[in-house]
C-alpha cells in the first residue's frame, strides 16, 4: 500500500475521531470529555544496540532513565460508545552513550461500541501515528490501524482478539536504509480472575508479529507468548509477575560478517511490587532476567533487568 494512502487514513480516522469527539460531547447522548494525565518516571535497563569499536554493533542491556507522559481525553453515552483521544510522549535517555537517548511522541484515537445490550461483546477501533526521534534527528514514523474484540465470558473471564497493522517509515538519511517495514500483529489475550483467594487476575497471550522490511535482512516472523498475573498482598500492595518467550526467524543473511540468516530465542521474567500511596499514586520496583539466545554473537546478550519509579495520575 502506498505510503501516501497510509498516512492520508491515519490522519483522517484521526480527524475524525477528534471532530466526532468534539460533536458528540455536547450532543445530548454524550456526556462532557474526562481527561486525565499518567505520568510516569523510572530508572530501568533496557536493550540497546551499541557500538563497541568502530566496526562492530551489539545489543546490550543498558541503564536508562525514562520520563513518559500519555493523556486521555474521553467520550461515553449511555449506551456504552466511548471515544478516546490519546497524545503521549517518552523521553529515554542513557548517560553512559547519549546518541542513543530518544523522544517517542504519539497521538492516537479509538472508538468503541458495544455488539449487544448486555454489553458482553466489544469492538475497539485505534488508529494512530509516533515519530521516533534520536537527538536531534528523526529515525522513523509509524501509522497504526488496528480493530479488537473483547468478549466477557462468565464469572470473571474475559477475551480480547486483535489485529494490528503498522507501517513503519524510516528516515534513510539520518539513520540507515532497508528498513521501511509493513508489520502484521496479531493475538488473543484470555484472562480470569479466580473466584476465591488474592491472586486477582491471569492472562495469557499468544501472538504472532510478521515484519516484511525493504531490506530483507530486517524481515522477520516472530511467534510467541505471555503471561501475567496480579496477586494482592494487602489493600495498597500487589505483587506482579510476567513472562514471556518468542522465536524470531529473519529472512536474509545478518551481514557480510556473519552471512547466515539470524534466528533468535528470547525468553525473560520480572516480578513488580507496586505500593499504592492514593488512587492516582503508586511506587513501583521489579526485578527480572532477560536471555536472548541467538545464532548472530553480537545479538547473543543476557542479563538482570530493573526498574524502579513512580507512577501518578492527574484528573
Amino acid at each position: 500500500m502506498p505510503l501516501n494512502v497510509i498516512s492520508n487514513m491515519c490522519f483522517s480516522c484521526i480527524a475524525a475521531v477528534i471532530l466526532s469527539g468534539g460533536t458528540y460531547a455536547t450532543a445530548e447522548t454524550f456526556g462532557p470529555p474526562k481527561t486525565s494525565l499518567r505520568l510516569v518516571g523510572q530508572l530501568g535497563t533496557a536493550a540497546r544496540v551499541v557500538d563497541q569499536s568502530s566496526d562492530i554493533a551489539a545489543t546490550e542491556l543498558r541503564f536508562s532513565p525514562s520520563l513518559s507522559a500519555q493523556g486521555r481525553i474521553e467520550w461515553q453515552n449511555a449506551d456504552g460508545r466511548q471515544i478516546y483521544l490519546d497524545p503521549g510522549i517518552t523521553v529515554n535517555l542513557f548517560p553512559s552513550q547519549t546518541d542513543l537517548n530518544e523522544a517517542r511522541l504519539s497521538l492516537f484515537g479509538e472508538y468503541r461500541f458495544n455488539l449487544t445490550p448486555e454489553r458482553d461483546k466489544q469492538i475497539r477501533l485505534r488508529t494512530g501515528i509516533e515519530r521516533l526521534n534520536r537527538f536531534p534527528d528523526e529515525r522513523f514514523i509509524r501509522y497504526t490501524a488496528q480493530g479488537a474484540l473483547r468478549v466477557r465470558h462468565a464469572r470473571g473471564r474475559s477475551s480480547i482478539y486483535t489485529l494490528r497493522y503498522r507501517y513503519r517509515d524510516q528516515n534513510e538519511a539520518n539513520s540507515f536504509d532497508g528498513f521501511d517495514q509493513n508489520e502484521l500483529f496479531g493475538s488473543v489475550r484470555y484472562a480470569w480472575a479466580p473466584p476465591q483467594g488474592r491472586v486477582e487476575q491471569i492472562a495469557v497471550t499468544p501472538y504472532f508479529d510478521l515484519r516484511d522490511a525493504e531490506g530483507q535482512n530486517f524481515s522477520y516472523d516472530e511467534f510467541g507468548i505471555r503471561v501475567q498475573s496480579r496477586y494482592r498482598l494487602r489493600s495498597d500492595v500487589t505483587l506482579n509477575a510476567s513472562a514471556r518467550a518468542f522465536v524470531r526467524d529473519y529472512k536474509d543473511v545478518f551481514s557480510a560478517v556473519f552471512p547466515i540468516e539470524r534466528n533468535d530465542t528470547r525468553t525473560a521474567f520480572e516480578v513488580e511490587l507496586r505500593k499504592a500511596y492514593s488512587p492516582d499514586t503508586a511506587f513501583f520496583a521489579a526485578v527480572g532476567w532477560e536471555t536472548n539466545r541467538s545464532n548472530i554473537p553480537v545479538r547473543d546478550y543476557q542479563g538482570v533487568t530493573l526498574r524502579f519509579g513512580i507512577e501518578v495520575t492527574l484528573r
